[in-house]
């Protein structure tokens, strides 16, 4: 039986180092809910002592809140709010980008949910930012920064429905232009009672 080779230290900047410990962290975290990442994988597969690890990151909680900042940073990167259009194709930007993330990273996007569902504080509170932060593209898009509260509530509850559309709907049976063409009509159709009142 032959041992795994021991990977070679690389000396990196901390900025680098920092990034690549995330990294591995956010390839594991496809398969695995956040809190059951090894530090000891991680840092084995970084090349470093554990130790050092933890130079980087002082508590195993903070580097689990900096992998799920990277993911959530990673979504709403691509969720973007266009600067330009009007309120529907704005929507639709942001919306295609979101769909389209979630179902091309669909293991990547239900570990992260995972780890919002996880418990803990600081996760939950970095999901709640990344969810939050999506509510509010929508609403510009919509022309409603300071919009009443119970249209901020639909905005959320469609975003909700539109996640478990995005991460249930198969290729094969729905087209990612065909569910974005509904969740954006069903988001019209949502808020239309609420803009008579």
């Amino acid at each position: 039986m032959s041992a795994d080779p021991v990977r070679p230290r690389v000396r990196l900047s901390a900025e680098d180092r920092r990034g690549q410990l995330i990294g591995i962290g956010l390839r594991l975290l496809v398969t695995r809910p956040i809190h059951e990442l090894s530090i000891d994988e991680v840092a084995a597969e970084a090349g470093i002592s554990r130790g050092l690890l933890f130079h980087y990151f002082p508590t195993k909680r903070d580097y689990y809140v900096a992998v799920v900042r990277a993911a959530g940073q990673r979504l709403l990167t691509h969720a973007r709010l266009p600067e330009e259009g009007g309120s529907e194709e704005r929507v639709r930007a942001v919306v295609e980008g979101f769909v389209g993330f979630v179902r091309r990273r669909r293991a990547n996007y239900v570990a992260l949910v995972r780890a919002g569902a996880g418990g803990d504080d600081l996760v939950l509170e970095v999901f709640e930012n990344i969810r939050a932060t999506l509510t509010d593209r929508v609403l510009r898009a919509l022309d409603e920064p300071a919009p009443d509260p119970m249209v901020r509530l639909a905005v959320r509850g469609w975003l909700a429905m539109a996640e478990e559309m995005a991460i249930e709907a198969r290729d094969e049976t729905v087209s990612t232009d065909g569910l974005v063409d509904f969740l954006v009509d069903g988001l019209g159709r949502l808020l239309a009672p609420l803009a008579r009142r």
